[in-house]
């Protein structure tokens, strides 16, 4: 490293002593020319840099969330990494695990499949109209489990601000929607994280079987849980039966609201291959 007479990244005239640049805030000590060295220490001090790095982030969701996120919207902001990056970086490692292992694959059905009664969907739907309309309903449920393995980021990226605005029309008194957005940036992501290392691969593992299901209610609850302890800090609401059951009901508003729409969505597109 050397020290440079002006920034290199905005020109301005540095002095001897200055470590960092006055006017734009980059380091005055630089690398004459791009190695990797250079390279692995930008990666080591970005992703985990003790101040405000990817695991410290990790590490302070993980134990005290409600009092993480409080501190960032109160202007800590130099303190933690940022939320959005934070959210964009772990939404892309969930939409790969997604993709490779495809934890919301249904179990296919097709026309010689057996319903309850013991016959095949051929037999109880004899009419080639049925038979139309049940394979198209196949398809769009293929379609939309597909969607649903490789499209991750997009479902996130509308249930994240859904939920905020939900959020926001319960407690518009006392948080703005921007603040509210950036609550459920750092939630999502720090559950996102759960979902790669933990639901996902079980997901993976236990489909086709009843404990599916029992991963799916495990992760819904995780959700409500996490959630609830997360505005329960941030609302200061009392310690107090009545404050943990405003805090629950007050996750259960936002998990409500989006399955509602979410389902609602699914069912049209299903049903009646209706898309938006």
């Amino acid at each position: 490293m050397h020290h440079a007479n002006q920034c290199l990244n905005c020109a301005h005239h540095l002095e001897t002593e200055d470590k960092f640049c006055p006017e734009c805030g980059q380091a005055a000590k630089t690398h004459p020319r791009i190695t990797m060295h250079h390279i692995s220490h930008e990666v080591v001090h970005a992703v985990a840099h003790a101040d405000k790095g990817f695991f410290h982030l990790i590490r302070a969701l993980a134990t005290q969330p409600g009092t993480t996120i409080k501190e960032y919207l109160s202007g800590k902001h130099k303190k933690y990494f940022s939320p959005f990056s934070f959210f964009f970086i772990v939404l892309g490692i969930y939409v790969l695990s997604n993709s490779i292992l495809r934890p919301f694959d249904s179990v296919t059905t097709t026309s010689t499949t057996y319903t309850k009664d013991g016959k095949t969907y051929t037999q109880k739907y004899p009419s080639k109209k049925q038979q139309e309309k049940f394979n198209k309903i196949s398809a769009r449920v293929a379609t939309a489990m597909n969607f649903m393995n490789t499209r991750t980021n997009i479902v996130l990226c509308i249930s994240t601000p859904f939920i905020a605005l939900i959020m926001f029309l319960l407690y518009r008194r006392k948080l703005f929607y921007a603040e509210q957005l950036v609550i459920m940036t750092f939630v999502n992501g720090f559950l996102n994280l759960l979902s790669i290392f933990i639901f996902t691969p079980l997901m993976y593992f236990a489909k086709g079987t009843h404990f599916y299901m029992v991963l799916v209610m495990a992760m819904m609850l995780t959700h409500l849980v996490y959630i609830a302890i997360v505005y329960h800090s941030i609302l200061n609401l009392s310690a107090t039966i009545k404050g943990y059951i405003q805090a629950t009901l007050t996750a259960l508003a936002g998990l409500i609201g989006w399955i509602i729409l979410s389902f609602t969505l699914i069912f049209l597109y299903i049903m009646w291959g209706v898309l938006f």
